[in-house]
């Protein structure tokens, strides 16, 4: 960069104030702009009498950015500038400004102090025209008495007047008295680092394109200091034909970065600050314990120094506390100097620093150092000590690929056991079931890592959690193993065992064992635990027929995720707590998580495909195409009947998924499900229940009510709470419609009786005409009167399309083909007359006029 002189005339309605000598350094490259510098540039070029503070590293743009924001301001404006470095006036930076603007004010005769220069200078500057004062190399000024001055005319600067002061860090000023009074503006290192976009543009001058793998590469290791951006691009275009080894390279870092770290960053620093920096490398962030731990108790003050010169240095809060990063590549340099002039001390580092996070329970950043110490001879007690901890809090990948690194340990039952346990976290069923199977014939009872107590007790807790993931759990029982003593493990198997036993239907032990997970995990901080425990009571509840408690729990498991920052833990808790406002006729919050999927459904886990039809099932109403969704959500359902029977919950889905298909008139479709029901799953209450709801949507109330009134007179165990409400319901229409008006009343108090303490609404708004039979009782429901008010106010939500009889449907499902109604009636084998008969019924129940809106409106309601 050079420098040359130009002559800026600042004159206003008073009398003259000439410019003798203003330099504004001139670039020898095109600049790349920095928008947001800009937009609070000309925000404070718009206010009165603004100061802007630029601060950031050697070589982080900030002369540039001024530089191009001052020749654009001219061209737009005329602006006048006057421009003074620091580094050129160092002990009398008012004097040269004051010479720069008036040579009047330079004294000829007695010294003036800093503060009556500064006086000079306001009253000048009050008599000319709107003028930006730049400052730069701001953090060059030492002397007391020249910063007090300057501090007087940022203070007392006329309002016309904008002031830029850029430096590498902050000059000790009273910068709170500016920002108190809103005339002081902050731009730092965010602000000028270069967005991927400004460093593709930075790489192209110099003739480097790179695609978008490779500029990612290169900003994540710059992290948009464009210093190293330039010396990144320098260096790809010198080396262009190979890049892949140019971007490795950059990465040690390079030569031309390491001397320009060293020449603006590191070569000027005391010995002491250079021995902290070394050794607070070593870690990927650190934070002030650790920095103590690892180089002294001197380790705050030097930090409070690096973080007061604008060292390069990312800080983030987490858990109360401040951790703080190095740039990458000065990270990178650092490691390497580090372990180049004291070889010897970088093993006890990586041990001390692997100690530190493991007794602050933080074992992934641990094990990053267990391995970086030669031949990771912590690694064995690691393994026992963390292995379930990092299990459990979902980073158990991270420890298989460490054990990698010892052979001997792969034949190990407790590392097998481990590898199967991180599988089924993963709701990897095949991997799961393949480490299970080896845990138990490869490596025999005993383990080198832990206690044969240990062992038992996590097999059974894996082997529930692969039965729960294949919906098979129901086939033996799951009791919680005898306490280990290692909380860690007694919680896995808490978790996995208590909802093994919940899917199980053996809701006390389930949840007991649940809510021993819950209180360790809750105190140990295991995020994922806390979240899948509440959300397994939550199911407990629900299957046990108390929807209330099952709404409160899963809300408090979605609490829980967002107090843990795991959103996405979340899922099927949001997803259950969705259930239980439909089952009570509320609302709940939109969207909902989507299904995951896999190239073969097979290979989700079987809780996790039901959760997913449960989804389909509460936003069908959403669904653009409601005959395509129906469709495929019954084509899921039948999937997962034949691939996991025994799986919790389908007796309940296929009820809903029934509700579903007569809703839309779909009868053989509903036909087909309930038959493939009763054949997979046996004659149960919710089977019985199916095909006594097709009995009386088909009008064979006399067929519906021996299948259903056994069931609800005497309740088998298990049965819930709403499935009994379906069944009284049933009962009242089949009794209603068979004209027993006592039966149909006593059927409807009993269903009544049942739904309200818990507010079972959705079974009324199910079951086929039940509503007619609440409405032709009138308003005689006594205690129960608040009740029916809230399910009659649920009435739309139950609407289904209007009722087309089957010939109508028949019609109705030819009309896309095009075919006329002379086609149809011969298709049908009946007259011209009959069809269009039909027809006219059909848009009457549709309200509609023509054929094309009957096909519209047929596909909005799911009829086509």
């Amino acid at each position: 960069m050079t420098t040359s002189s130009s002559s800026l005339d600042l004159r206003g309605d008073s009398p003259a104030v000439a410019v003798s000598g203003a330099s504004i350094p001139e670039l020898s490259f095109a600049p790349v702009r920095c928008p947001a510098a800009c937009t609070r540039l000309d925000r404070a070029l718009a206010g009165t009498g603004h100061t802007v503070l630029l601060c950031g590293p050697a070589g982080s743009g900030k002369t540039v950015a001024l530089v191009d924001w001052v020749t654009r301001a001219q061209r737009k404006r005329a602006l006048p500038v006057a421009w003074l470095s620091v580094l050129d006036h160092p002990d009398d930076l008012l004097a040269a400004l004051a010479g720069l603007l008036d040579r009047s004010l330079v004294p000829d005769g007695a010294p003036r102090s800093p503060a009556d220069r500064a006086a000079d200078l306001v009253a000048a500057l009050a008599a000319a025209e709107p003028t930006v004062l730049v400052i730069d190399d701001a953090h060059l000024l030492t002397d007391p008495l020249e910063l007090a001055g300057l501090e007087y005319l940022l203070a007392h600067l006329p309002a016309h007047v904008t002031a830029l002061v850029a430096g590498r860090f902050d000059p000790p000023l009273r910068w709170h008295t500016l920002e108190l009074a809103g005339r002081l503006t902050r731009i730092g290192g965010p602000e000028l680092a270069l967005s991927p976009e400004r460093v593709a543009q930075l790489l192209a001058q110099h003739g480097c394109h790179l695609d978008d793998a490779e500029l990612a590469v290169v900003h994540t290791l710059t992290r948009g200091w464009a210093a190293l951006v330039r010396i990144a691009a320098i260096y790809l275009s010198a080396h262009a034909e190979d890049r892949d080894t140019a971007l490795t390279a950059l990465a040690r870092p390079s030569h031309a970065v390491a001397d320009f770290l060293v020449a603006e960053l590191l070569g000027s620093l005391p010995p002491a600050t250079l021995h902290f920096l070394l050794a607070t490398a070593v870690p990927a962030q650190f934070c002030l314990p650790l920095a103590e731990d690892l180089a002294g108790d001197d380790a705050a003050r030097i930090l409070d120094d690096l973080l007061r010169a604008n060292f390069p240095l990312h800080t983030v809060a987490h858990d109360g506390e401040l951790w703080h990063t190095y740039h990458p590549l000065l990270r990178a340099y650092l490691l390497a100097e580090g372990a180049h002039t004291r070889p010897e001390r970088t093993p006890g580092l990586h041990r001390r620093v692997a100690e530190w996070f493991a007794a602050a329970a933080l074992p992934a950043p641990a094990l990053d150092h267990v391995l970086a110490e030669p031949g990771a001879p912590g690694l064995v007690t690691f393994l026992r000590e963390w292995g379930l901890r990092m299990v459990l809090d979902g980073t158990g990948h991270l420890l298989l690929a460490a054990a990698d690194h010892l052979p001997e340990l792969s034949e190990d039952a407790y590392v097998r056991l481990l590898r199967a346990a991180v599988a089924v976290e993963a709701g990897d069923i095949a991997t799961a079931e393949v480490y299970l199977e080896a845990a138990h014939v490869g490596a025999g009872p005993e383990s080198r890592v832990v206690p044969t107590a240990w062992l038992a007790a996590l097999d059974v807790a894996v082997s529930a959690g692969v039965a729960v993931l294949v919906g098979d759990s129901s086939s033996t029982s799951w009791p919680l193993p005898a306490a280990t003593g290692q909380p860690d493990l007694d919680c896995y198997a808490g978790l996995h065992c208590g909802t093994a036993e919940v899917s199980a239907r053996a809701i006390e032990s389930g949840a007991a064992a649940l809510r021993h997970a819950l209180v360790h995990a809750e105190a140990a901080g295991l995020g994922r635990v806390v979240v899948r425990a509440r959300t397994g009571l939550a199911l407990a509840a629900g299957i046990a027929g108390r929807i209330g408690e099952l709404r409160l729990l899963a809300g408090q498991a979605i609490e829980s995720a967002a107090r843990y920052e795991l959103s996405g833990e979340a899922g099927l808790a949001r997803v259950v707590a969705a259930y239980g406002a439909y089952q009570q006729g509320a609302d709940f919050p939109r969207p909902l998580p989507g299904a995951r999927t896999a190239e073969h459904e097979t290979c989700l886990p079987a809780p996790l495909r039901q959760a997913g039809i449960v989804t389909a099932l509460l936003t069908f109403d959403d669904a653009p195409d409601r005959a395509a969704a129906a469709t495929a959500l019954s084509r899921q359902l039948h999937r997962l009947l034949d691939e996991s029977p025994a799986l919790l919950g389908n007796g309940r889905t296929v009820l809903d998924v029934l509700w579903l298909l007569l809703r839309l008139q779909a009868r053989s479709e509903a036909l087909h499900l309930v038959e493939h029901a009763t054949r997979v799953l046996g004659v149960t209450p919710e089977t019985t229940l199916a095909e006594a709801g097709l009995a009386v949507y088909t009008h064979r109330p006399a067929a519906a009510l021996p299948l259903v009134e056994p069931l609800v007179v005497r309740v088998p165990s298990g049965l819930s709470a709403g499935a009994v409400v379906t069944g009284w319901l049933l009962v009242a229409v089949a009794a209603d419609r068979l004209d027993r008006p006592r039966k149909a009343d006593e059927a409807v108090e009993q269903a009544l009786t049942h739904a309200c303490a818990e507010r079972w609404v959705r079974p009324f708004l199910d079951v086929p005409g039940a509503l007619e039979v609440l409405d032709r009782l009138g308003g005689r429901f006594g205690r129960f009167d608040a009740f029916v008010d809230l399910v009659r106010a649920q009435r739309g939500t139950a609407d289904g399309a209007p009722q087309l009889t089957e010939t109508e449907l028949v019609v109705l499902r030819q009309l896309p083909s095009g075919m006329t109604a002379i086609n149809i009636a011969s298709d049908l084998g009946v007259s011209v007359n009959t069809v269009k008969t039909h027809l006219r019924g059909i848009y009457q129940k549709l309200g509609v006029n023509a054929r094309a809106e009957a096909i519209a409106t047929a596909r909005g309601l799911g009829l086509l």
